[in-house]
C-alpha cells in the first residue's frame, strides 16, 4: 500500500489563485454536494489541504526554508533579490511584497478548503465507518488552530506587546469569496479561537490511532501481511502515515507553542511533556531524539521527532535549484556557521561534524559554495519528502525555557554536545543564551529561528554580524490586496 496523495484532486481545488482574494472556484460550488457524498470526498478534501500545505507556496519552501530564515539570517544575502531585502528588514519592495500575499493567500486558501469540511461534515456524520468521523473532524480543526497561529505568528504583534483588544488577524470559520468578509478579529477572538478548536481537536482525537499504535506499525502498511491477525491493527488505510497528519500529539505540541507564545510557561509545559513522555503499549517512546545512525544516514530532519510533517511529492524537483548544486543557492559562509555551531568547542556534534549538514564545493567559474544538505536524502540530488512541521527537539526547548532544565541534558547527549554546558542552566538568562544557540543549530531551514526572535522581542541579532532590529521587522505588513482587511 502506498501514501494516497490524490494528484487528481488538484484540479478540483487548484493550488493558485487567479483572483487577488480568497477563491472558491465556480466548479467547486457547482460540484461540492458530489465531493461530499461520501466518506471518501471528505478524507480527498483534507488531503488536498496537506497537499496544499507542501507546495513551494507555504511550507515545501517559503515558510520553511525562505521567508522566516532569511528575516533571521541564516542566508547570505545576494545584492538586489529578495534574500538582501528580506535580510535587511525592508518589507516594502514588489517582490517582498508578492511573497507576503503568496503565502497569506494560501494558508486562508487553505483553511477555506478545510472550513469546507467542517461546514458539511456533521450532517453527513452517518456516512462514516472505522471512527473516521472523529478522525477527520479532529484533523480538521486542529489544522485549522494550526494555520491560524502560524498567521498571528507571522503577522501579529510581538506576543509581549499585544494588546488584546486590538484588531489582529481574520479567524476565518466559513467557506466564502466574498472579500468583504475577511474581516479582522480582536487578539483576544484569535487566541480564544485558537484554543476553543484545539480543545475540540483534541478531545476528537482522544481514540487517534497514534495512540494505540507505534509510528513504526503506521509507517508500514506494507507489513500488515506480516502481523498476527489475531491482534488489532488499523481498520482503514487512512489511519496509517498518522505523521503527516494532523494527529492527537500535534494538538498536543501546538497548544505547547500557544501557550508559550501566550506567556503561559504551566500549560505550555505540560503540554510539551504529554509530548516528549508519550509511550507506546510495548512502554516505548512514542517520539524519539534523532541518533547518531540517523544522521549518519543524512536523515538530518530526525524522522523519528517528527509530530507533525508535510509530505513533499515534488520536493526533488522544489528544492534542487535552491539548494543543490547550485551558484545561486541559499548558502552561509564557513567561518560563520563554525561560529553557530561552536564547532571547537562541540567536536562531536551529530549534525554538523563529518559535512553532514553542509559541504563546501566548487562551482567551476562561479567559486566556492557551501551547500546545505539538511533537506539532501544522503549524498544524492533527491531530497527529502517529509518537511517537519513540529519536532519532538522543540518540545525539549519548551520544557527547558518553562523549568524542566534537566531535559536539556538528555538533548545535548542526543547531539553529542560537549558537557560544558552541563549545569551552566542557573538563570532565565543563560537559559535564553543558550536556546538562542540551540534553536539557530537545530531548525537551521525550517524557520523556527525567527518565532523565538520574534518571541523574546530581540532589538539586535548578533550573528552572522551585528545588526539592529526594530518591533516592525517581526510584524509583517498585511497584503495590499487585503484592502478592506479593515
Amino acid at each position: 500500500m502506498k501514501r494516497i496523495y490524490l494528484i487528481i484532486f488538484i484540479a478540483v481545488l487548484s493550488l493558485t489563485s487567479c483572483n487577488k482574494w480568497l477563491d472558491i472556484q465556480p466548479e467547486l460550488e457547482i460540484r461540492k454536494n458530489a465531493i461530499f457524498e461520501n466518506e471518501q470526498g471528505f478524507k480527498d478534501v483534507l488531503i488536498g489541504s496537506y497537499i496544499r500545505m507542501a507546495t513551494p507556496s507555504l511550507y515545501g519552501l517559503n515558510t520553511t526554508m525562505v521567508l522566516p530564515e532569511l528575516i533571521s539570517q541564516h542566508w547570505t544575502p545576494v545584492t538586489g533579490t529578495i534574500s538582501a531585502y528580506l535580510s535587511s528588514f525592508d518589507y516594502t519592495q514588489t517582490t517582498s511584497k508578492n511573497l507576503f500575499e503568496a503565502v497569506w493567500l494560501q494558508y486562508y486558501q487553505t483553511i477555506l478548503n478545510i472550513n469546507s469540511i467542517l461546514e458539511d461534515i456533521d450532517s453527513k456524520k452517518d456516512m462514516f465507518a472505522n471512527g473516521n468521523y472523529e478522525v477527520i473532524k479532529g484533523e480538521a480543526l486542529g489544522l485549522r488552530a494550526f494555520l491560524h497561529l502560524e498567521v498571528l505568528r507571522f503577522w501579529g504583534s510581538v506576543p509581549g506587546n499585544i494588546v488584546l483588544a486590538n484588531k489582529a488577524i481574520p479567524y476565518v470559520k466559513t467557506v466564502t469569496k466574498d472579500p468583504n468578509k475577511l474581516i479582522a478579529n480582536s487578539y483576544q477572538e484569535v487566541l480564544d479561537n485558537i484554543l476553543a478548536d484545539l480543545n475540540q481537536a483534541e478531545e476528537l482525537l482522544s481514540a487517534d490511532p497514534i495512540l494505540t499504535y507505534s509510528n513504526a506499525v503506521l509507517n508500514s502498511p506494507s507489513t500488515l501481511a506480516g502481523i498476527d491477525k489475531t491482534k488489532p491493527y488499523p481498520a482503514d488505510e487512512y489511519h496509517f502515515f498518522r505523521q503527516v497528519r494532523f494527529n492527537y500529539y500535534a494538538v498536543k505540541a501546538t497548544k505547547a507553542r500557544y501557550y508559550l507564545w501566550r506567556g503561559d510557561n504551566v500549560q505550555a509545559l505540560e503540554n510539551a511533556l504529554a509530548v516528549i513522555n508519550a509511550k507506546n503499549s510495548d512502554g516505548t517512546a512514542k517520539f524519539t531524539l534523532g541518533s547518531e545512525t540517523a544522521a549518519n544516514n543524512g536523515q538530518l530532519t530526525f524522522p523519528t521527532e517528527h509530530i507533525f510533517a508535510v509530505s513533499n511529492t515534488l520536493s526533488t524537483q522544489t528544492l534542487t535549484s535552491v539548494f543543490f548544486n547550485n551558484n545561486t543557492a541559499y548558502t552561509q559562509t564557513a567561518t560563520y556557521l563554525n561560529t553557530a555551531f561552536e564547532s571547537t568547542l562541540h567536536t562531536s556534534d551529530i549534525r554538523y561534524r563529518s559535512n553532514r549538514l553542509w559541504e563546501l564545493r566548487v562551482i567551476p567559474l562561479a567559486g566556492n559554495f557551501n551547500f546545505f544538505k539538511k533537506y539532501n536524502d544522503t549524498d544524492s540530488k533527491t531530497a527529502v519528502k517529509d518537511i517537519p512541521l513540529i519536532r519532538l527537539a522543540e518540545m525539549y526547548f519548551i520544557a527547558t525555557e518553562c523549568g524542566s532544565e534537566l531535559l536539556f541534558r538528555d538533548y545535548r547527549i542526543a547531539r553529542v554536545l560537549d558537557p560544558s554546558i552541563d549545569g551552566t542552566l542557573t538563570s532565565a538568562t543563560a537559559i535564553k543564551e543558550r536556546l538562542e544557540k540551540e534553536y539557530r543549530k537545530e531548525f537551521y531551514g525550517e524557520g523556527q529561528m525567527f518565532f523565538f526572535y520574534k518571541r523574546h522581542n530581540y532589538n539586535k541579532f548578533t550573528w552572522p554580524v551585528a545588526k539592529v532590529v526594530t518591533e516592525s521587522a517581526y510584524k509583517l505588513p498585511i497584503p495590499e490586496s487585503q484592502s478592506m482587511f479593515e
